[in-house]
């Protein structure tokens, strides 16, 4: 099997808790973001499978090394991708999280982007609002919102992969220029039981230390939220004793396990 090494210390699966993503800014090499932005936009199978994909993007360090942390040694990879490709102008998506989003306080699916070239607030970034993930809605009833205190805009360099839970709510920004934006979709899923086998100092186990609230909680949320990312931080470390139900999506992904993969 592959050897990939977790990445991430007690601290920074904490902060994954809270926020819900993780960015790595710029990991893909120039030469291969300069293969990908001809790529066709929507379904790209067949490319996601190539081994230039796969040790590229799939199976770079830093990103599977995120993965490795959050869903363990195992983990499975999805052999299917999709290219969200924008070219003119538009008014931006409305709010949503996707539509097989998980419930549940388990870490079992995370849900990439990857962006072969730079993103400036004109080219219409993804949007991603944390901590949104602990907040499972009907994707209708979030569509009205405009902008919300403390969303994020994806404005980032080329070569940049954002591991995020699925469960996070995001959308498209509004696009002003005609240049093309594009933003390859790919997934990472749970195959094993969790436990804390990331990167430790020491095998006690440290109680959860909370982060600060996200601008738009108000206080008594913040209290729940607190008592959410407790219960995540449990059971991924493994004490958690509750069986969690956070794992539909997977059943419908195409994916494979890191131990049948091959470069």
């Amino acid at each position: 099997m592959l050897d990939i090494q977790p990445t991430m210390d007690d601290s920074q699966v904490m902060d994954f808790i809270s926020t819900g993503y993780v960015l790595l800014e710029g990991i893909v090499a120039d030469e291969f973001n300069r293969q990908c932005k001809t790529l066709p936009g929507g379904s790209i199978n067949e490319f996601a499978c190539t081994p230039e994909f796969r040790k590229e993007v799939l199976l770079h360090p830093e990103a599977a090394g995120v993965a490795r942390s959050l869903l363990g040694r195992n983990f499975m990879i999805r052999i299917t991708a999709h290219h969200h490709l924008f070219e003119a102008p538009h008014t931006g998506q409305t709010w949503h999280s996707d539509g097989l989003s998980e419930y549940g306080y388990g870490v079992n699916h995370l849900q990439c982007y990857y962006y072969p070239q730079d993103v400036t607030l004109e080219d219409g970034p993804t949007m991603v609002l944390p901590g949104s993930h602990h907040r499972l809605v009907d994707r209708e009833a979030i569509a009205h919102y405009g902008d919300i205190l403390g969303q994020v805009s994806l404005t980032v360099p080329a070569g940049t992969v954002v591991l995020t839970h699925y469960g996070i709510w995001h959308r498209a920004g509004p696009k002003l220029n005609a240049k093309r934006r594009g933003m390859i979709k790919f997934s990472y899923f749970r195959n094993s039981p969790p436990k804390r086998d990331w990167l430790i100092e020491s095998e006690e186990i440290p109680p959860y230390t909370n982060r600060e609230r996200h601008p738009y909680v108000a206080e008594v949320e913040s209290y729940r939220d607190l008592a959410r990312r407790r219960r995540t931080w449990d059971w991924l470390c493994g004490v958690e004793a509750t069986p969690d139900v956070s794992h539909g999506a997977k059943l419908f992904m195409q994916a494979r396990p890191l131990s049948e993969i091959t470069l």
